[in-house]
């Protein structure tokens, strides 16, 4: 891969994070009061108790909507602070995980199959073997997209509770930072902006760090002889040849 190549590649993994960060920061500086904590605060205040279900509710059906997950968090922060906001962040993303796990392992073996291409079988063996290490390696990294990795390892065939306690832990850091931006942007605390993009950069690397394993896995495994029957799903037999 030409170095032009890589870098158009992490431009379009960086591009929504920055372009939503930059901006919920721009509309801070732009307008105060409208991300003011204890106004937003007061918008809410006629949902009562409900107001934090309506947002667990709105995390998990995020996928659908194709929005990012962590201008979610932010808002979490916003609206609930740092604790309460990543309990409720994580608990949607559980949700969404469900929302988005079933019917890819329904539907996304055929377009998995097309995206990974000779590395097809590889991918699904680490997913199915390592099933929790492989969404945990795969969404600790806090700048790289969860869905499309719990949609990998459930077109896999990969397990759905060690799976999705994968990516819960997995993205429990990230979701924890981008909590604490959003709740020190409400607050109008530029330390904890501060701390957190230093420590959005920490889990950059340390994601890069420990997902190399699974990454050097699949580009290593010797490509699939011709005529090689994919891997069954999990639980499904292997047909055996007709005897004659």
């Amino acid at each position: 891969m030409t170095m032009s190549h890589r870098c158009k590649g992490w431009l379009r993994v960086l591009a929504p994070l920055v372009l939503s960060l930059g901006g919920l920061a721009t509309l801070r500086l732009l307008g105060p009061d409208a991300l003011d904590q204890q106004q937003l605060r007061r918008w809410i205040a006629p949902l009562g108790p409900a107001a934090p279900w309506v947002y667990v509710l709105a995390l998990g059906l995020r996928p659908v909507t194709l929005l990012p997950g962590h201008v979610f968090a932010a808002v979490g922060g916003m609206l609930f602070g740092t604790l309460a906001g990543t309990a409720y962040a994580l608990l949607g993303s559980f949700l969404g995980a469900a929302v988005l796990f079933f019917p890819a392992r329904k539907l996304g073996q055929r377009p998995l199959r097309r995206l990974a291409g000779p590395r097809y079988e590889a991918l699904v063996r680490i997913a199915r073997k390592h099933d929790f290490q492989f969404a945990f390696l795969a969404t600790i990294n806090p700048l790289l997209p969860t869905d499309p990795m719990l949609i990998a390892a459930a077109a896999s065939g990969a397990r759905f509770w060690p799976s999705v306690a994968g990516m819960v832990l997995g993205t429990l850091p990230g979701t924890f930072l981008m909590v604490q931006f959003g709740s020190g942007l409400a607050q109008g605390r530029a330390w904890m902006t501060g701390v957190s993009a230093a420590g959005l950069v920490g889990s950059l690397v340390l994601g890069g760090l420990l997902g190399r394993r699974i990454y050097r896995e699949i580009c290593e495994a010797p490509p699939p002889e011709p005529g090689t029957p994919a891997p069954p799903a999990r639980g499904e037999r292997r047909s055996l040849p007709a005897v004659s």
